[in-house]
């Protein structure tokens, strides 16, 4: 009876412990069965995340694309390039006559250009702007194909206000706002009362463009009036006289030559002398006549 009972215990410890161990095994199974499970999804969802990122990251650079086409052409678009002649200007403002009869306003102020000529009246000039729909446009870029003060029969005059000056030159400032300095070695100077002083208006006529910087006459708006004004005079030393053309040498050693006007009788002068020749003409074009020759 004793054995008998031996026997049930030990077998029902075997079969928990067999149990235990089927448990046990069944446990491991299941935890193996969902990390893996957890894994395919994480992948998955991984994966997912990477083609929408893929996909926005696309779609942002189509947009940018898509606007700057868009801005291109807008640009493009608006665009307009006139050619014209300058009926007026007004500081920056200038007013232009294009070719087929359109009048136009046109800000020149922060428009970029390849020309060192102030532009005047009469000028023809080439201006590209963007169209916005405003009364005054505003320039991107301007050229002067020809310039009115080049073209005359004079020399080139050109008007601004003295911003400084010393003994032998000069700077001055235009209406738009362009900076010019000139030498006046040789210039003919007529300031009236007021002199050569800073904030005067002023009137200069050059030899050659005026960004060469040679003054050939300097006239002061006080100076205006006077009889000196009237007149163009150089002075120089008489180095060749003929029937027909008289050469002097200015104070700084450039040569110029003038045709004999009439009633000059080249004989009444000696060579070496210093002189003062008034003329007529463009001592540019080198057309200038004398009118007169005087003893200095």
């Amino acid at each position: 009876m004793i054995m008998k009972k031996i026997y049930l215990i030990a077998a029902a410890i075997g079969l928990a412990v067999g149990i235990v161990a089927c448990s046990g095994k069944t446990s491991e199974r299941s935890t193996e069965e969902t990390s893996a499970s957890s894994d395919v999804r994480e992948s998955e969802e991984t994966a997912q995340g990477s083609m929408e990122e893929k996909k926005g990251e696309k779609e942002k650079e189509n947009l940018e694309e898509s606007t700057d086409k868009e801005t291109t052409a807008t640009k493009e678009a608006e665009k307009q390039v006139i050619t014209g002649q300058v009926q007026a200007v007004d500081g920056a403002i200038v007013s232009i006559s294009s070719e087929d009869g359109t009048e136009y306003q046109v800000d020149l102020k922060d428009a970029e250009t390849r020309s060192d000529l102030e532009i005047g009246e009469g000028d023809e000039i080439q201006v590209v702007f963007l169209e916005e729909g405003e009364e005054v446009k505003k320039a991107k870029s301007y050229d002067i194909i020809v310039s009115a003060i080049l073209e005359g029969d004079l020399d080139p005059v050109i008007e601004g206000t003295i911003r400084e000056s010393a003994q032998d030159s000069l700077t001055i400032e235009t209406a738009g706002k362009k900076t010019y300095q000139f030498s006046t070695v040789i210039a003919q100077v007529v300031t009236g009362d007021t002199g050569l002083a800073a904030g005067e208006p002023v009137e200069i006529t050059c030899l050659g463009k005026p960004d060469e910087g040679i003054a050939l006459r300097v006239v002061t708006e006080s100076g205006s009036g006077d009889v000196e004004a009237t007149y163009n005079a150089l002075l120089g030393t008489l180095i060749s006289a003929s029937d027909t053309q008289v050469t002097i040498q200015a104070e700084n050693g450039s040569q110029f030559a003038f045709a004999v006007g009439e009633n000059i009788d080249v004989t009444d002068y000696e060579i070496g002398e210093a002189v003062e020749i008034t003329y007529e003409g463009s001592l540019t074009k080198k057309t200038a006549v004398a009118e007169g020759i005087d003893y200095q």
